[in-house]
């Protein structure tokens, strides 16, 4: 009788336990496709970091820095949001080895791809 028992109640802990488990897994997993989403939206869409900012920083690009440094720099001057997006952004519209040094009147109302073709030294086209 009491080994029955035991088996049981052992038997409801085992399935207890792979119950929580999968649980947190599927957490895990959904957390992580939510992150991705989140991150690709706001990669793809373009969208400035604050479109109601009046606000301009000049950023200085010394000679010879990378997409990184350059990335680093602008995420502490609050230009962008996020240095791995702008990162992202730079790499996939192939700015990344462009990258001009000089000086640069930037503000969080640009979009990306308006930062990347600045400082890049391409017109935009209301520049033309």
């Amino acid at each position: 009788m009491a080994g029955d028992k035991d088996r049981f109640s052992g038997s409801i802990l085992r399935i207890s336990l792979r119950l929580l488990i999968n649980m947190i897994l599927i957490f895990v997993l959904v957390e992580g496709f939510v992150g991705a989403y989140h991150f690709s939206y706001k990669l793809f869409a373009d969208l400035p970091e604050s479109a109601a900012s009046q606000q301009e920083s000049k950023v200085t690009i010394p000679e010879g820095e990378n997409a990184w440094d350059v990335a680093v720099t602008l995420e502490k001057c609050g230009i962008v949001g996020s240095r791995y997006l702008f990162l992202a952004r730079a790499y996939l519209g192939k700015y990344n080895n462009r990258i001009q040094s000089g000086e640069y009147m930037l503000s969080p109302a640009m979009t990306p791809e308006e930062i990347c073709k600045k400082i890049c030294g391409q017109q935009s086209e209301e520049d033309k």
